[in-house]
Order: C-alpha cells, then sequence, then structure tokens
C-alpha cells in the first residue's frame, strides 16, 4: 500500500485532545483529531468509508479516469475535519498526482506552525511549477501524467502533448513531456525538454531528479552525477523528501555502475529507501552467488534489512558476514553495534559504535555511543555526547529522541522538532505517552497511544505503555491482557507474565527514560 495513503488514513483518525507544544506564540498549536473508544485489545481502524473512498479515487486515478478520481478526491478533502497532519500528507499525494489544485486548498486550511511549515516548504520545493495552473488546464496534465506512469501510454501521450499548443510555456507540460521521452526511451528528446522545463524553472528539485536518470540512462556519467550533486545540495528538512533523494542517488549509481553485482547493489538500496524490502531481498539474494568483489556490500545491506524487519539474528549474522569480509564496511559495522545493542550486550555495542564512527562523517554512531554509555552507567560521557550534538544537530530527530533519557525535562521543547520533520515517528508519541502516564493525565496517555497504534499496532511498546495506562485507570484484567500482548511481541517480558506483575521499568530497546 502506498506510504502517504497509511500516512493519510492514519492521521485523518487521529485524537481531538490538543497537543499543547510552547512554540512560538504568533503560531498556533496543533490540534489532532479524537476517536473514541480505540485503546482496546482489538482496535481496528473504524472509518472503513475513508479507506474505500481513497482507494477508488486512487484506482480510478491509475485507471486514467482523471475527473472522477479528482471529484472523488475533492470530496473526500471536503469532508475532512481540520487537522494538520491529514492534510500535509493528503497534499504531498496530490502534488505527486499533479492536482495542485487541491494541494493548494489543503495548505491555505493548515494552521500556521512549526509542523506545518517544514513540509509545505519542501512541498513546493520538490513538486511545484511556476505558476499555479487553471483547474480545467491540471485535469488535462495529470490525465497525461496518468497516461505515462500508470497506464503504458507514454509515446502516445506526449505525442498528444507536442501537438496541443495548450500551456505552450508551461514548465510542468515540459517535464511530462520529458518524463514521457524518458519512458519511451528518446533520451535525447527527454533531455532536451527537461532542459526546457529546468530553464523554466530551476526551483524544482523533481525536474532535476528525472535529469539525472535520463544522463545515466544516456550513459554520461559525469554529466548525471553533477546534476545529482546539485540536487544533494538542496536542502530539504523533513526525513520523507529526504529519502526521496536518497533514492534518487541510488538509481543513478545503478545506471552508472558497470559490473552486474553492484549494480544489484544499488538496484537494492534503491528499493529498501521506497519500503520496498520484498523487492530488495529478492535482487540481493539473487546476487550473491556471483557478487565476487562486492560480497561484502551485498551481505551489509542485506542486515540493514534484516534489522529493520526485526529479524535480529539473521541481520546479525550477515552483518558479520561483511565485517568479516571488510572491517570498513560501515553499513555491517552499525548494524552490529544496534543488534548487540538490542540484544543487551552494551560492551560489544559501544565497541562497534566507536568502529564505525571512523567509518563515517554520520552521527549515529554518535548516538549509539551515547545510549551505550547510559546503560553502562557512565552517565556524565552520555551527557557531554549528547550535549555536543544537539549544538550542531539540533533538528536531527535520532539526537533528540535519545537526549531525552537524561534531559527528560525537555520534553515538550524537543518533541516539536521531530514531529515537524517526521510526522510518523512512533517515538514521538510513545514518549508523550510515558510523559502523561507519569503526570497522571491519562486522558492525554490514551490519545497518545491511538497515534502510536495507527502508525505500528505491532510495536510491542505500545502494549507496553497500554498496560500501564489501564493498571492506572484500575482495569487490572485488560492490563494484564495486555502485557502479555506486550511479552509475545518481545519475549523480554515473559518473566512479568509469569510473575502476574507489571513491570516497574521502562521497555528495553527503549529510549525513553528509566
Amino acid at each position: 500500500m502506498n506510504r502517504n495513503f497509511i500516512i493519510f488514513v492514519i492521521m485523518l483518525l487521529f485524537s481531538n485532545a490538543a497537543l499543547a507544544l510552547p512554540i512560538n506564540v504568533e503560531q498556533k498549536t496543533i490540534n489532532l483529531k479524537a476517536e473514541s473508544n480505540v485503546v482496546n485489545l482489538d482496535m481496528v481502524i473504524k472509518d472503513d468509508f475513508i479507506k474505500a473512498k481513497y482507494a477508488s479515487a486512487e484506482n480510478r486515478f491509475t485507471q486514467g479516469n482523471i475527473k472522477a478520481a479528482h471529484d472523488d478526491f475533492a470530496d473526500l478533502v471536503s469532508r475532512a475535519a481540520h487537522d494538520d497532519y491529514v492534510f500535509l500528507a493528503y497534499a504531498i499525494k496530490m502534488a505527486e498526482f499533479g492536482f495542485f489544485d487541491l494541494t493548494e486548498d489543503l495548505i491555505a486550511r493548515l494552521d500556521n506552525n512549526i509542523y506545518t511549515k517544514n513540509y509545505v516548504k519542501d512541498l513546493r520545493k520538490f513538486y511545484y511549477p511556476t505558476g499555479m495552473v487553471k483547474p480545467e488546464d491540471i485535469l488535462y496534465l495529470t490525465d497525461a501524467y496518468a497516461g505515462i506512469v500508470y497506464n503504458n501510454l507514454a509515446m502516445e501521450t506526449t505525442s498528444e502533448l507536442l501537438n496541443s499548443n495548450r500551456l505552450a510555456e508551461s514548465d510542468y507540460k515540459n517535464y511530462l513531456i520529458a518524463l514521457g521521452y524518458f519512458k519511451s526511451n528518446d533520451l535525447e528528446k527527454a533531455l532536451k525538454y527537461i532542459n526546457y522545463a529546468i530553464n523554466e524553472n530551476d526551483i524544482n528539485v523533481n525536474y532535476k531528479i528525472l535529469k539525472a536518470k535520463i544522463l545515466a540512462d544516456s550513459d554520461k556519467p559525469k554529466q548525471a552525477l553533477r546534476v545529482l550533486g546539485k540536487v544533494k545540495k538542496t536542502e530539504f528538512l523533513t526525513v520523507d523528501f529526504q529519502n526521496k533523494i536518497k533514492a534518487a542517488e541510488e538509481y543513478v549509481l545503478y545506471k552508472l555502475a558497470k559490473d552486474e553485482p553492484l549494480k544489484d547493489y544499488h538496484l537494492a538500496y534503491y528499493y529498501n529507501l521506497q519500503d520496498k524490502n520484498t523487492l530488495a531481498m529478492k535482487v540481493l539474494q539473487s546476487t550473491i552467488l556471483q557478487a565476487k568483489g562486492y560480497s561484502s556490500q551485498i551481505f551489509g545491506l542485506m542486515a540493514k534489512i534484516y534489522y529493520e524487519n526485526d529479524e535480529l539474528f539473521k541481520a546479525q549474522e550477515f552483518a558479520q558476514r561483511a565485517y568479516k569480509e571488510n572491517s570498513k564496511n560501515y553499513m555491517a559495522a552499525i548494524t552490529l553495534a544496534d543488534t548487540y545493542y538490542d540484544d543487551r550486550k552494551f560492551e560489544e555495542a559501544l565497541k562497534y559504535y566507536k568502529i564505525a564512527k571512523k567509518q563515517s562523517k554520520d552521527i549515529t554512531p554518535f548516538v549509539g555511543m551515547a545510549k551505550s554509555y547510559l546503560e553502562l552507567g557512565q552517565i556524565k560521557k552520555t551527557e557531554n555526547i549528547y550535549n555536543k550534538l544537539l549544538k550542531h544537530s539540533n533538528n536531527n530527530e535520532d539526537v533528540i529522541i535519545n537526549a531525552l533519557r537524561v534531559f527528560p525535562q525537555k520534553v515538550y521543547e524537543y518533541l516539536p522538532v521531530v514531529a515537524s520533520v517526521d510526522i510518523m515517528n512512533n517515538d514521538v508519541w510513545l514518549t508523550l505517552t510515558n510523559v502523561a502516564i507519569k503526570d497522571k493525565n491519562y486522558k492525554m496517555a490514551e490519545t497518545y497511544l491511538n497515534n502510536s497504534y495507527y502508525i505500528d499496532g505491532n510495536n510491542f511498546k505500545y502494549y507496553y505503555y497500554l498496560s500501564q495506562l489501564l493498571q492506572a485507570e484500575g482495569e487490572l484484567e485488560k492490563s494484564n491482557l495486555s502485557l502479555v500482548r506486550c511479552s509475545t511481541l518481545n519475549s523480554a517480558y515473559e518473566h512479568d507474565i509469569n510473575n502476574n506483575v507489571t513491570r516497574k521499568t521502562y521497555p528495553r530497546q527503549s529510549v525513553y527514560e528509566k
């Protein structure tokens, strides 16, 4: 299922309590819409109508029934209660399709706050044409986009666009012509028209990504890498758009690679960055036997994917194989560190975080070192690392979330920053749940747990905090049932179930204050 649709459904069903975070006085706080009675053991997304309506609209769009799809999407927009997260997620999807009128309607309904500004800025930088197109012309252009991308009509659609004088000066029309030629493998003409689009609009990053892909397919590696370098220098604040840039880079590297195993590595990484891990693993498994000099990279990426899929034993196995073949493999070292940390072998984790630190400029190893020092009781070292990281990387979500374990009093200062760059960060809602339970604000804890469930209904920490909340509210039987569910997802809690008690400490593998 498309990730943006998942985001849309999740956020549409968010809670109705206000998340009152202290932000700039000129800005409004964000209001979350609540659904009642969803904190229980058989939680389900109740609004099947919204899901079905969206699926129907998207299906109509991909089949080329553009007017009907637009009407369905517009109807959904009109029905949506005011919720900034919903509007943002929906606006991104509409911009991808080319329904810029609906995107603008949604943006106009947003509150002005720290959450919305980053997403709107990134969205416009990535997708927007130079000027807004009239509604009737939007249907004409989106019809062309659907024909090229979804209906195998690239040649026919490109010809129709070229033979029409309509919107002759539109950079977006030239982008679509370039995309049509690219899909038809007429790379020379594709390059010609994408250059027209970029000359008319040198802000749009999506145009530049297409140009890099065209050059890569044209066997012009130096030019492709030069364009890619410009794309990578474009600042995006939100995680979704940062990942789009990383995925574009891996696609270009895939096209430019000469050796088949290296091509497969970059293709698999490209799929991984698009949350298509099943495809990524198929590519990697098919190339293992012929990997030759690239086996360390292949094993390292497999380890990363296994870790993301919570298959820790396999993740550690392949990370060890990758590291054995190449001790300078950063992906292998960081995955080994993470698996040892999750297995509570903190000395081993610290060892590999330190190794990873020497192999990359990434700040992830420093966060890992800080977490490990904390578990080993070396609080001062932990504080020193976080103080340095917060000074230079004060909008990095991993730094902020983990720093809350040693600076819990900063929770309402830090969490708005995380939410403003990654609306799907489940740790935000779980951290707020923890704080609310401590403050005996059980209604807000329920609100935050609802949000967490819709992001990941199989997160053991969700069921742990649910058991805490139910116990605080006197629902002891339900509390124990929730703890049973927690233990089935994380065996570290089996002891608590056998002794019929609720843990007095916070979940293992979590980032929260103990």
